[in-house]
This record gives C-alpha cells, structure tokens and sequence, in this order.
C-alpha cells in the first residue's frame, strides 16, 4: 500500500471512474489505468512476465473411477478448454490411481491389479500409451482422454476416439497389450506411489507440487478460480468471468 493511503481512500476514489470491483483492479494494465490504481498494482501485483511460471496441475486418476470421470469430464477439461493458450496453466496426467503391481521374477513383466477390475487395468494402459504416442503432450492427448472418459463404455470407445484424433488405433492397442504398456504403466505407478503425501483416493490433485484438503475441495468446486487465484501473472481475459455458481461439487471419492 502505498504510504499515506489507505485501501478504503483508494476504494473511494477509484469507484468513481471504476467498472470493475476491486479484485480485478491489478488483473490488467487496462483495467488498472481506468481505475486509478495502475502505480500501486505496478508495485504490489505485476511481475517480470518472462519469470511468471504457469500453475503446474497433476492429476492421479483412473480410468473407470466415477469421480475421476466426472472431475475430468465436468471440470478439468472444460477449465483446460477456456484456459487453453494463455499460459496460465500446466497440465499432465497419471492413468493408475489405487492399483497395485507385482512384478514377476520369471519375466520381469508387472501384474497390475485395478481397483475397478481388468478393465479398468487396461483403460489405463491404453491411456498410458496415448500420451506415449503423442509425445506427452497434452493437447494432443487430453481430448482423448475427454472423449475415452465421457463414453458410457470407455475401454470400448476407446479405440474410436483414438482413431478420430489422428493416431494408429493399432499401435496403441499393440503397446497396451505388450510389454512397452506395460513399462509404461509401471512408471506411472512409480510417479503415484512416490506421492507426499501418500495419496489416499482419486482424484488425487497437486498445484505445484503441493496437495492439501482444502486444494483437492477448491480445484474440484471452481478450477478456474483456483487458477486464477494462484496465478502469479498478469490475469487472462478468462479470469474477469469465472461464475460461482458453475461450481462442481464432488460427493464421494473412490478410498
């Protein structure tokens, strides 16, 4: 705050030129300018842009879990969609969540075991093989997964929507089925049961490496406030509209 002025004096001076409330002052350099704030926003808000990191999102999920589809489904993608090409946030995705493997002394291979049976352990590979074969990246493997998750059968739909986005349907079900799938999952169980803290049900959600009670709830009540909130940069448009009253609230969880 700047010496002398309080942030009630700044209120009632801005709030005659000002069309937006206050927690949107220092969201722009525009909106600040017609706000009268733009000098104290530039000392207490902005930063170096080429130093802002965007909020890092991981997601330890399963493919058949009914709350991992519905935070995926209802939350996480459409807030990816509205978010997509401002840099506000960094995304990946763990396809294991509460399985177990076994490896086997004769062939080295894993035996996974799914909380929601053989199939599941095989959406999983599937799902783990398509971020293979589009080089992890997230645009390219996310709408997959949305379009694997929002089906009624997903290990049945999947090879549709593998299809539909460009890729080999035969080379994804030759690496579920085989022993590069298998590697693969392997690693992502790794990465899962190398969590701090130990995750206790899925969805599991870490923002920038940190997971908490209160995270997991807001993440799945309003991403995009959480996003936004978080962001240590200059706001994107998308941060100016966010409705509370989107809200998704999740009311049971897979233990």
């Amino acid at each position: 705050m700047l010496k002398g002025v309080t942030f009630a004096m700044l209120v009632a001076v801005a709030s005659c030129t000002c069309d937006f409330p206050p927690r949107f002052w220092c969201d722009s350099k525009a909106i600040a300018r017609q706000c009268g704030v733009e000098f104290l926003c530039a000392r207490q808000s902005w930063v170096d842009e080429s130093e802002v990191q965007p909020v890092k999102l991981d997601l330890y999920m399963e493919s058949l879990c009914p709350d991992c589809i519905e935070f995926v489904t209802k939350m996480l993608y459409p807030t990816w969609k509205k978010f997509m090409g401002t840099g506000i946030m960094s995304l990946k995705l763990y396809p294991y969540g509460n399985a177990k493997e076994v490896q086997d002394g004769a062939t080295g291979m894993w035996n996974f075991t799914c909380q929601h049976g053989k199939q599941e352990c095989a959406g999983n590979l599937i799902e783990n093989c398509v971020q293979k074969y589009t080089d992890y990246d997230v645009e390219k493997y996310f709408p997959i997964f949305n379009c694997i998750e929002s089906s009624k059968d997903p290990v049945k739909a999947a090879s549709k929507c593998v299809s539909s986005a460009g890729l080999d349907w035969n080379v994804i079900q030759k690496c579920s089925s085989g022993a590069e799938g298998n590697k693969l999952m392997h690693e992502t169980a790794v990465a899962t049961d190398n969590l701090d803290p130990k995750h206790k049900y899925v969805p599991w959600i870490v923002v920038n490496g940190i997971h908490t009670e209160t995270i997991q709830q807001e993440a799945q009540d309003n991403l995009p406030k959480l996003l936004c909130d978080t962001y240590k940069g200059m706001k994107p448009a998308q941060c100016q509209n966010y409705d509370e009253k989107t809200k998704l609230r999740v009311t049971y969880r897979e233990d």
